[in-house]
Order: structure tokens, then C-alpha cells, then sequence
């Protein structure tokens, strides 16, 4: 069994700053920002998945958008471990670390 995922919650007036730098960015509002630190010919670069609130990826086509995404979900939430890959939920204002979950077929689960 692993160990559940760690989580952080912003308050209310950070909720809201995270919310409008996120509009800013990314020109609409966000419902979800999933960042991940994967390893490039050129060096180690942030990749962002932003979810839009009608629940569709926006395409993030400009490179430094997304460590400018990372950038400010890590200030707000330093104590996170940011060497594994995070999710921000911008509704609920939580950051919670990405955890894969193995289909039930394949940890012995009867279906």
C-alpha cells in the first residue's frame, strides 16, 4: 500500500491571487494546472497541463508559460516537494502531489 499523497491548501485571499495570476497567464480561467519536471536534451524544463473550467486542455504553446506556471504555484506552495509532479486544483485552491493509480484488474481486485 503507498502512502497518500501530500497535499497543501491556500486560504482564501491566496486562492483568489493564485486564481487571477492563472488568468493572466493563460488569457482564461483555470480549473487545474498539473506540473511536471521532465528531463530535455537541453536540460531539465517545467511542462505545465492546464485545464480550462469548461474542463478542456489549454494549449500552452509558448515554452516559458509553463516554468512561468510552475514558478508561481512553487512560490506559493514551497514546502511541496517539487521533484516529483504536482497538481493544482485553482477552485479548491489545492496543491496535492500527482499519484498514479493502478487499475483494481491489476492489484488482484475482483472486478
Amino acid at each position: 500500500m503507498t502512502a497518500p499523497a501530500k497535499s497543501f491548501t491556500a486560504d482564501a485571499a491566496e486562492r483568489a491571487k493564485l486564481r487571477e495570476l492563472l488568468y493572466v497567464l493563460f488569457a482564461r480561467e483555470v480549473s487545474e494546472v498539473r506540473i511536471t519536471r521532465v528531463r530535455w536534451p537541453e536540460g531539465k524544463r517545467w511542462v505545465a497541463m492546464v485545464i480550462g473550467t469548461e474542463g478542456r486542455e489549454i494549449p500552452v504553446r509558448d515554452g516559458g508559460l509553463h516554468h512561468t506556471a510552475a514558478i508561481i504555484l512553487r512560490d506559493a506552495f514551497p514546502h511541496a516537494n517539487w521533484s516529483v509532479a504536482q497538481d493544482y486544483d485553482a477552485t479548491a485552491g489545492v496543491l496535492r502531489e500527482h499519484t498514479v493509480r493502478m487499475p483494481a484488474s491489476l492489484r488482484g481486485d475482483e472486478r
